[in-house]
């Protein structure tokens, strides 16, 4: 039996309608301007007629939709071409809206872009050195034997004198100090000791064991960066009992603080001692220099301003290097100088180098709904907002359109936002975040953040029912998207959500997936909400709201009720960017900025060990947790565990 699909079948009806047979060739002598298309040549999908029969911007968001979401953009993975394609793209249509760039570059001249690195990995990555050299006048030292660089080093060329700072510590023990009142290292390189005060057997006379804190490497750098130090070496006291052999490398030194903005380097002792013998007017070395600071006789000592030594470091920081993309409609009259921001993200997972479902799959994971159609809504928006901005109103706040990169990774995007801003970020009334809006359904539109502005409780209901959707209201400001950070800021958030989808973190989450209609519907509800926050006469009243936080989907039967803050800059353990409202976590008293060190006397090793941690766990497990708190108390608590659906 032959089968004809219905596009072969609306072929043939349209040759038998012009007289012809299906699959013969004819001869048409006519001008090609005469020969015309009649009808799709599809049975079953009339394209234009559904385009032609809704609003006009239901294709100009598909054809947003299916451009991000082309395999062309490589799945808009940070640090490809892809991701450059978008931003590239999201410009372009800001430009279109008459929109101004929001940043400011390097330069001091107006940018669409907000760079940014971050890590995929929860660990501190050292960064890359290029190049690195130590010129002693004419003698070259040799990197990786006579020195290294450390991870806290800056970039740059400094020849200058030195100077013998000792420990450099500030207020140590009984009245210790290295430093005078008036010290200035500014043009002087600086030779710092590690450690602390040793006596004459090379033990620390401040400790009973190993070390104390003040020979932490953080406050001795901070002293010398507060100094104006223009470079920095690190020397390890000869005879030092328990110091750590050999020279530490970037690897090794990732945790250490501040970064400078100067050269660090870790120097051998041999070669400090030459230095220092021919540049002290009395040829001391450093181990007679060294028992001087132990016996704290000697502030900072400068040495022969002749002798010079010339260091210089180049290194490329450690991580993925991408941007965040805004523009601008200026506000007018009074309200010009508030703000309204509406965003999305604009990064998806490439082949899956974070985040996919799919295992082993290195597919494009194209991101329609995730989130190709938060930014198609945001363009579609920012038309719409720039021309309501050239209507005759007198006052109005400004707008704020931005595509976060970095997402997926872990809210990097909006979290160096929220830290770098453009504006003063009290002057910031509510941000509205698009982020999966592309697959309305039956079950209508999730809002969250209902709970986060006072206001909210008269506004959201008048709009709402001006329309035909039903919306699952969820009063919490946090969760896994980029309106968390704002609302960690004590900003009021409503972010806008269609639900997960079984192509969610798939290849699947392909453009012909989306429903155009359904996402044009939360633009129009979306819209009305802007343009009353845009021109109320007052800014919304924050208020704090956790309850009914969202959660993605894993694997565990329990639930915590902590946020992971996932760009936090913490060597060991997790740090808790948020707790949500009535959960295990409240309860056990953990808050928002502990860090989580322990689960059960088991070293927690960051976010993906807690989760392994949950999977193991069953509802009404207790559990003993040890945390940090405000960087310097040890806290333990115990955790009785809820169900995943508590």
């Amino acid at each position: 039996m032959l089968h004809l699909t219905s596009q072969c079948l609306a072929l043939i009806l349209a040759a038998a309608a012009i007289g012809q047979e299906p699959g013969t060739i004819v001869e048409y002598d006519e001008s090609i301007r005469d020969f015309l298309s009649e009808g799709t040549g599809q049975a079953s999908i009339d394209l234009p007629a559904y385009f032609e029969q809704a609003d006009p911007d239901v294709a100009v968001w598909y054809q947003h939709v299916n451009t991000l979401a082309n395999p062309w953009m490589q799945g808009r993975q940070p640090g490809t071409r892809g991701d450059d394609l978008a931003s590239e793209y999201m410009e372009f249509y800001m430009k279109e809206a008459g929109m101004k760039p929001a940043f400011i570059d390097e330069n001091g001249e107006p940018s669409w872009r907000q760079p940014f690195r971050f890590q995929i990995s929860r660990r501190a990555q050292p960064p890359v050195l290029k190049s690195a050299s130590v010129m002693d006048g004419p003698r070259e030292l040799i990197q990786g034997r006579d020195f290294n660089v450390l991870a806290n080093s800056g970039n740059g060329t400094v020849t200058g004198p030195m100077t013998f700072v000792g420990y450099a510590i500030e207020d140590g023990v009984n009245g210790y100090e290295s430093f005078g009142d008036d010290d200035d290292l500014t043009g002087r390189i600086a030779i710092m000791l590690r450690y602390e005060p040793l006596d004459g057997s090379g033990i620390s006379r401040w400790a009973d064991e190993n070390f104390s804190s003040y020979s932490g490497i953080r406050g001795k750098m901070q002293s010398l960066i507060d100094r104006n130090a223009a470079g920095i070496i690190m020397v390890t006291p000869p005879k030092a009992i328990d110091a750590r052999s050999g020279l530490e490398t970037l690897q090794s030194t990732t945790s250490y603080r501040p970064r400078a903005e100067v050269p660090v380097i870790h120097m051998t002792a041999d070669e400090v001692d030459e230095l220092l013998k021919k540049s002290h007017p009395d040829g001391l070395g450093l181990s007679q220099m060294r028992k001087a600071a132990d016996r704290d006789t000697l502030d900072t000592f400068d040495l022969d301003d002749d002798e010079l030594l010339t260091i210089s470091t180049s290194l490329t920081p450690p991580g993925i290097q991408t941007r965040n993309v805004a523009g601008i409609i200026p506000g007018k009259g009074s309200l010009a100088d508030e703000w309204l921001v509406i965003g999305g993200h604009y990064d998806h997972l490439g082949t899956g180098y974070t985040g996919s479902r799919r295992r082993g799959s290195n597919e494009y994971h194209n991101g329609a709904d995730d989130n190709a159609s938060g930014i198609a809504s945001m363009l579609v928006m920012a038309d719409r907002l720039s021309n309501a901005s050239e209507l005759d109103v007198d006052d109005r706040r400004s707008v704020l359109f931005i595509g976060f990169g970095a997402e997926e990774a872990g809210l990097h995007g909006s979290d160096h936002f929220v830290e770098n801003p453009p504006m003063d970020l009290d002057s910031v009334s509510c941000m509205l975040n698009f982020d999966m809006m592309g697959r309305l359904g039956e079950n209508g539109l999730q809002m969250l953040g209902t709970g986060t502005a006072e206001e909210f409780d008269e506004m959201l209901p008048r709009f709402v029912g001006e329309t035909t959707m039903v919306v699952n209201a969820t009063p919490s400001g946090t969760g896994p998207s980029d309106h968390t950070n704002f609302y960690n800021k004590e900003i009021p958030v409503l972010f806008f959500f269609s639900g997960i989808t079984d192509e969610y973190h798939t290849p699947d989450d392909d453009a012909w997936t989306v429903n155009p209609e359904g996402a044009v519907a939360i633009i129009d509800l979306a819209e009305m909400l802007a343009e009353e926050l845009i021109t109320r006469d007052d800014m919304l009243t924050f208020r704090e709201s956790t309850e009914g936080s969202p959660r993605r989907r894993t694997d565990s039967s329990v639930r915590l009720g902590v946020m992971p803050g996932y760009g936090a800059d913490v060597d060991k353990g997790v740090m808790i960017e948020a707790v949500s409202g009535n959960t295990a976590a409240e309860e056990a008293g953990i808050e928002a900025g502990d860090i989580l060190m322990s689960w059960n006397n088991e070293a927690i090793d960051g976010p993906g060990g807690l989760m392994s941690n949950l999977r193991a766990s069953k509802p009404g497990d207790e559990i003993e947790i040890v945390l940090l708190r405000d960087g310097m108390t040890m806290k333990t608590v115990t955790v009785k565990l809820r169900s995943i659906e508590d």
